[in-house]
C-alpha cells in the first residue's frame, strides 16, 4: 500500500503507473484506489495530514483489507544544511513526544538498496513528527532528527505482525 497526504497524488500515481483502476473509497475528501502495478495489486491510499488523520485512515484500511506493507510518500522539512529542498530521505527511526517508533528493517534494507542500485541520490534519516509545527510553526525535533514531518511516526505504529512500514519523504522547505 502507498499512502501520501494528497488525493490528487494518489492520481497522479494511478495515472501514471497503474493498470485496472478501481476507486475504493472517496470518503471524507480523501481518494483510495486499487489497481495493479506490473500485475501486482497496489492500494494507493490519499489519508491527508497529520497524525490523528493518518492513524484513523490506517486503522480502517487495516481492518478491511490484507496489508502486507505500507509506504508513505510525502514531505518533510529541515533545518539541516546539508539536505538542500528536493533531497531525498528515507526515514529510519520517528519520534513524536517521548517514544521513538522505527521502521521495517526488511522494507528500510530492501529500499536502500533500490537507490543505491539505481543511483537515487537519497540518505537515511531520523524525523520527529509534530503537528503542532502546521499551527505554531515552531521548529521542535529530538536531538536525533534531521527532519520534521507530520505522518511518519503514525504509520510507524502499524510496524507490528505481518505489516511492514516506511517513509520515504522530499525536503520541501530548509527552515534556517
Amino acid at each position: 500500500c502507498l499512502i501520501t497526504d494528497d488525493p490528487y497524488r494518489v492520481k497522479m500515481i494511478a495515472a501514471h503507473y497503474l493498470d485496472n483502476v478501481e476507486i475504493f473509497t472517496e470518503l471524507r475528501g480523501q481518494v483510495g484506489l486499487i489497481g495493479k502495478f506490473n500485475g501486482i495489486p497496489l492500494i494507493v491510499l490519499s489519508v491527508g495530514i497529520g497524525i490523528t488523520s493518518t492513524r484513523a485512515y490506517l486503522t480502517e484500511l487495516c481492518s478491511k483489507k490484507k496489508i502486507k506493507r505500507i509506504v508513505y510518500l510525502g514531505d518533510c522539512i529541515t533545518q539541516d544544511s546539508s539536505l538542500s529542498v528536493g533531497s531525498i530521505t528515507y526515514i529510519s527511526k520517528a519520534y513524536e513526544n517521548d517514544q521513538s517508533f522505527l521502521a521495517s528493517e526488511n522494507l528500510f534494507k530492501y529500499v536502500e538498496n533500490i537507490m543505491r542500485n539505481n543511483n537515487i541520490n537519497a540518505g537515511a534519516s531520523v524525523t520527529t513528527t509534530n503537528d503542532n509545527y502546521l499551527i505554531e510553526k515552531k521548529y521542535i525535533t529530538s536531538e536525533e532528527s534531521k527532519v520534521l514531518d507530520f505522518t511518519t511516526s503514525a504509520i510507524y505504529r502499524f510496524n507490528f505482525a505481518d505489516i511492514e512500514t516506511l517513509s520515504i519523504l522530499i525536503v520541501c522547505e530548509n527552515v534556517i
